[in-house]
C-alpha cells in the first residue's frame, strides 16, 4: 500500500466537534447522497482526515485504496485524497459497518455509486478513512510584500470585529512566520468584497489554525471590514553587520532587527557569516546593551542552529522584545582565509560530514588537471579530516565553469592547499572538477558508554576516543549537534551528573568549540587534559550524557540523489520486511515528495556475506516522520555468526 506526502499547508476547512468528533457540514465538505446518507470523518481534529462514515456508519478497510479515497473526498468538497488509511487509523469504530470491498473506478460521485459489499465479517479496528487535499488557504493581499496585508482565507475576506494581536500571531504563524507585529482593521491594505468566511474572532493566540478558533459568519460587515496583519518578517530582509572595525566584524543584524546574544554561539554565527559571503566564524561575542536594560524595540533571539544551514532565517528563533544577554556579534574568517575550503555535491547523494564531494576553493571549483592522492590529503586535513585520496572527472556531480585557475603540486605536508607548488591553471569543463574522499583513520571516535541502545534511539555518557566529555559547558545545542555526528536527528535530553555512570576525570574533554560544519567531534576545537572545572556543589567533574532519538538517513550507490540502498549509521538496512511504506518514509525524510519504488538485493551497492546490517523488518505505516519511529528490529551482534544478521550476501534494502 503506498501513501502520498502529506502536503504541509496552511491549508483547512471549516467545521466544528460534536461530541469529540468532527463532522463537515459547510456546502465544500458534506454531502447527502439520494438516500439520504451524510458522510463525515471522524476521529481526527483536522476536518480534512479521518475514518469514513456514511450515515454514522463506518466504512470497512477491505480492498479499500486511493481511488475510493478520492471519491470519498471529493464528496466532501475537497479537490481529492492525498493518501488512504486502513486499521482504524483514527481510532475504533463500531461494527455496525454499512459496506466493504469497495471498488470505485473513479468516476462515481459517491461512495454509493460504487460496486461493493455489506459489513458483516468487519471489526472495530478495520475501519477505512481518509487524508484529503485542503482547497481553502490563508493569504494576504493589497499588501507592500509577502509579510503584511489584509488576510483572506478561501478566497474570502476576514472580518476586523474584535480583531487583535492574538489573532494576528496565529495567521502569521500559518503563514509561515514567526509571529505578528501588528493586527490591522479596517481594510487597511484596500477595500475587500463584503463575502466575508468569518468575523468575531476570538483567538487565544497558541492555536495551530484560526480557523479553529471561536468565530462567527461575518455577515455584518463591510468593505472597510477586513482584517489585516503585518507578521514579524526576518525571511525578507538581509543580513548585515554594524559598529565593527571591518567587513567582516561586528553586532548582527537582520534587516532592522538586531540579534540579541540570548543563546547566540559559533554555529549561528558560522551561518551569519556564510550568509554574508565568508568560510565562517573564527569568534562569536555579546556586548552589553546600553545601561543594561530590557531593550524596548524587538530583537531576534534563542537561535538554534545546527552550524550546517545556509541562512540564518532557516534556523529555529524567536521575535520579541526580551533580550538577558547583549547584542550578538560575528568575526567572521577574512575573504583570504586559509578555511575557504569546502566539498560541494551536487547531484550524487553525499552527507554531511561524509567526507566525500568535489573540492571548492573561494567558492569555485578545483579543476582535476593534475590533482592526485597528495593535494587531496592536504585538503582533507584542511578540513579536520587525517587524510584522504582524490577523485577526478566532477565524481560528485558537474561543478559550474568558473574554475579557481590553479593547479596544485603538493607533498602532503602543507597545512593549505596555497601552501603546496601551484601555477596557473587553464580553463576546465563541467566534468573536470577534482574531489576528495577523506578519511577519519587515527583519530578518536565519538560513541556513548553506559546507556542503552534501542530501536530509534541511543543514550549514555559521552566519550571521545578514551576520554569522556566534561558536563562543564555542556548545553542543548552540543548535544543536539553529538547525536547528529552519531547518526541520530538530535537530542530528546541531556544530563550534566555522569548520569550513565561515573566517568574518569584524569583527562577529559571540554571548552568543545564547533562551527557546525565539522564531520565529527574530534575536529571541533576542544581541550583534552585533567583541567576540566567541576560544576557547582561538586568536588569532581562530571561527565556530559544524552538521549539522542531519530536516525538521519542516506542513500549510496545510486547515479542521482534521488536513488540508492538506505545507509543509517554508515550500515546498510537489511531488507527483510522491507516494503513501499518504509520506502515512503525514507524520501520524504530525504526531502522528496514520495516513493516510485521499494528495492531489495542490494540493487545499488554489493554486500558481502558477512555484512553488519544495522536493522531489519521495519513496519511503518508510511505516516511516519522518521524512519526510527516505525516498528523495526535492530541487529545485535556478538562473536557468533548465526547471532543477529550478520550473513546476507547482497541484503540490502533500498528506494528510488
Amino acid at each position: 500500500m503506498t501513501l502520498a506526502l502529506l502536503l504541509i499547508e496552511t491549508t483547512l476547512l471549516s467545521g466544528w466537534h460534536v461530541n469529540g468528533q468532527m463532522t463537515l457540514t459547510t456546502n465544500q465538505a458534506s454531502t447527502n447522497s439520494d438516500q439520504g446518507m451524510e458522510v463525515s470523518l471522524i476521529g481526527s481534529p483536522k476536518t480534512s482526515e479521518g475514518n469514513v462514515h456514511i450515515g454514522n456508519l463506518p466504512v470497512c478497510d477491505d480492498d479499500w485504496d486511493l481511488v475510493d479515497a478520492n471519491v470519498t473526498c471529493r464528496m466532501l468538497g475537497f479537490p481529492g485524497a492525498i493518501s488512504w488509511t486502513f486499521g482504524s487509523k483514527f481510532g475504533n469504530v463500531p461494527e455496525n459497518f454499512l459496506m466493504s470491498h469497495v471498488n470505485c473506478s473513479g468516476q462515481e460521485d459517491s461512495l454509493l455509486d460504487c460496486p461493493h459489499q455489506d459489513g458483516e465479517d468487519c471489526s472495530s479496528c478495520m475501519a477505512a478513512g481518509v487524508v484529503c487535499e485542503s482547497e481553502y488557504k490563508l493569504e494576504l493581499r493589497g499588501g507592500s510584500g509577502l509579510h503584511n496585508g489584509n488576510l483572506f482565507f478561501g478566497n474570502q475576506p476576514i472580518c476586523d470585529n474584535n480583531w487583535d494581536i492574538k489573532d494576528a500571531k496565529v495567521a502569521c504563524r500559518m503563514l509561515g512566520f514567526h509571529g505578528a507585529y501588528r493586527a490591522t482593521t479596517s481594510s487597511e491594505f484596500g477595500a475587500v468584497a463584503e463575502n466575508f468566511m468569518m468575523g468575531n474572532v476570538d483567538c487565544q493566540g497558541n492555536e495551530s489554525s484560526i480557523n479553529i478558533c471561536p468565530h462567527n459568519d461575518g455577515r455584518s460587515c463591510r468593505a472597510s471590514d477586513g482584517a489585516g496583519v503585518v507578521c514579524l518578517d526576518t525571511l525578507g530582509y538581509s543580513i548585515s553587520v554594524k559598529d565593527g572595525k571591518a567587513p567582516h566584524r561586528g553586532h548582527v543584524f537582520i534587516g532592522n532587527f538586531p540579534i540579541c546574544s540570548d543563546g547566540w554561539d559559533l554555529r549561528d554565527a558560522t551561518v551569519a557569516c556564510r550568509m554574508l559571503g565568508y568560510a565562517g566564524a573564527e569568534e562569536s561575542f555579546e556586548h552589553d546593551l546600553d545601561c543594561d536594560r530590557t531593550p524596548d524595540s524587538l530583537m531576534i533571539t534563542d537561535f538554534g542552529c545546527s552550524g550546517i544551514e545556509h541562512s540564518l532565517q532557516t534556523c529555529p528563533h524567536v521575535v520579541n522584545n526580551t533580550c538577558e544577554g547583549g547584542r550578538a556579534g560575528v568575526i567572521c574568517y577574512p575573504a583570504d582565509s586559509i578555511l575557504n575550503i569546502t566539498l560541494s555535491y551536487i547531484e550524487k547523494a553525499s552527507p554531511h560530514g561524509s567526507g566525500k564531494g568535489n573540492v571548492f576553493l573561494y567558492d569555485q571549483p578545483i579543476c582535476d588537471d593534475a590533482w592526485d592522492n597528495n593535494d587531496a590529503k592536504v585538503a582533507c586535513k584542511k578540513l579536520g579530516y587525517s587524510g584522504g585520496t582524490a577523485t577526478i572527472r566532477s565524481n560528485y556531480g558537474k561543478v559550474p565553469e568558473k574554475f579557481f585557475k590553479v593547479h596544485f603540486n603538493c607533498f602532503g605536508n602543507e597545512t593549505r592547499l596555497m601552501d603546496c607548488p601551484h601555477q596557473k591553471g587553464s580553463d576546465c569543463l563541467e566534468h573536470e572538477g577534482a574531489g576528495v574522499t577523506c578519511s577519519t583513520t587515527g583519530l578518536p571516535a565519538l560513541r556513548l558508554v553506559g546507556g542503552t541502545t534501542t530501536p530509534g534511539a541511543a543514550s549514555g555518557n559521552v566519550y571521545l576516543g578514551n576520554s569522556p566529555v566534561c558536563a562543564s559547558g555542556w548545553d542543548m545545542k552540543t548535544a543536539n549537534e553529538t547525536c547528529r555526528m552519531l547518526g541520530y536527528t538530535g537530542a530528546s535530553k541531556m544530563s550534566h551528573h555522569s548520569l550513565f555512570g561515573e566517568v574518569p576525570t584524569s583527562s577529559m574533554v571540554y571548552d568543545i568549540k564547533c562551527r557546525g560544519d565539522e564531520w565529527g567531534l574530534a575536529a571541533c576545537s576542544y581541550k583534552e587534559d585533567g583541567g576540566c572545572p567541576a560544576l557547582d556543589g561538586s568536588p569532581l567533574p562530571k561527565g556530559a550524557g544524552v538521549v539522542c532519538q531519530g536516525y538521519m538517513v542516506e542513500l549510496r550507490g545510486g547515479s542521482t540523489a534521488r536513488e540508492g540502498d538506505l545507509y543509517i549509521t554508515n550500515q546498510p538496512v537489511f531488507f527483510l520486511g522491507w516494503g513501499t511504506e518504509d520506502a515512503n518514509v525514507t524520501c520524504r525524510m530525504l526531502g522528496f515528495a514520495g516513493v516510485e519504488r521499494a528495492t531489495t538485493g542490494s540493487t545499488f551497492v554489493g554486500q558481502p556475506y558477512y555484512t553488519r546490517y544495522k536493522a531489519y523488518n521495519f513496519q511503518c505505516s508510511g505516516s511516519e516522520s522518521n524512519i526510527g519511529d516505525c516498528s523495526h528490529r535492530l541487529n545485535y551482534y556478538s562473536s557468533d555468526y548465526n547471532d543477529g544478521l550478520w550473513y546476507g550476501e547482497n541484503g540490502g534494502a533500498g528506494v528510488v
